[in-house]
């Protein structure tokens, strides 16, 4: 009688031979021992296995399922996934791109973010810090911001109304 894989030796060209004909066990319906890559989703010790080594599809090359957080952006569903909790980097930690206005201060590229959508406090909507002489006036801080370096008109450098006594001339008036 001639070797055949499923009778439970394991011959020669065999890795192992179980009888059966379950391919999600440790041997597979030819003679092979399951592996992590071989296409075969191995009961109770692989999640998925999708026999490529692509990291950027819903089954990871180690046969786990890709999840936010695992280190690989996966395509069409995460915008981004660097693989730690640093919500201040190039991605947040729900796999998506930081944006002004997401509540994260994004390094080295915005001074503040606060998350809302008031431009007169201390945060612009922009993500810049608000300052006297950036066009905004800051609620109960700055009673002008007229934006310019200009203390002959309304408002002054300093973002306080023009007034007599102040040590400028208003220029197109009459005293």
């Amino acid at each position: 009688r001639l070797p055949v894989c499923g009778d439970g030796i394991v011959q020669v060209g065999e890795e192992c031979d179980d009888g059966d004909d379950d391919d999600t066990d440790e041997c597979s319906t030819k003679c092979r021992l399951a592996v992590c890559g071989d296409g075969l989703v191995q009961a109770g010790v692989e999640a998925c296995d999708d026999g490529n080594q692509d990291d950027t599809d819903r089954c990871l090359s180690t046969c786990v399922l890709a999840t936010c957080g695992d280190g690989f952006a996966w395509a069409g569903v995460e915008a981004c996934d660097d693989g730690n909790d640093v919500q201040t980097d190039g991605c947040l930690n729900d796999c998506s791109l930081p944006t002004c206005g997401d509540g994260h201060v994004y390094a080295d590229v915005e001074e503040c973010d606060d998350g809302n959508l008031d431009h007169t406090d201390a945060c612009l909507n922009s993500c810049q810090a608000a300052r006297c002489g950036d066009g905004v006036i800051q609620t109960d801080i700055e009673a002008c911001d007229d934006g310019n370096l200009d203390n002959t008109d309304d408002c002054l450098v300093s973002c306080e109304h023009a007034r007599c006594g102040d040590g400028f001339t208003l220029l197109g008036t009459e005293e």
